[in-house]
């Protein structure tokens, strides 16, 4: 890209990185309930994301046997469909 930019003859062209590595695993589930409602986000949305967020758990196999259940203080839920627009919309807030 940058590449193909110095080669225009128009300048007029901004290149914007953010670093984002690991941010998905770090933000704290109250901290989307609450950018949420500060947006007013409300009704089934609201209600479908809380659910989510509300005393998520992650279970380990180890060499076939499940583990004791432990609670998640953060991060994202791995293939839920949602995650990844919540995860857009709450890292605008996140500090």
């Amino acid at each position: 890209m940058i590449h193909h930019i110095n080669r225009t003859k128009d300048k007029n062209h901004m290149i914007i990185s953010t670093e984002a590595e690991k941010a998905f695993d770090k933000i704290q589930h109250c901290f989307t309930l609450k950018t949420l409602n500060n947006l007013r986000i409300e009704g089934t949305y609201f209600k479908v994301t809380r659910v989510i967020c509300n005393k998520p758990t992650a279970n380990i196999i180890l060499n076939g046997q499940n583990l004791e259940a432990f609670s998640l203080k953060t991060g994202a839920r791995q293939g839920c469909p949602l995650s990844a627009l919540l995860f857009n919309v709450v890292w605008k807030f996140w500090p």
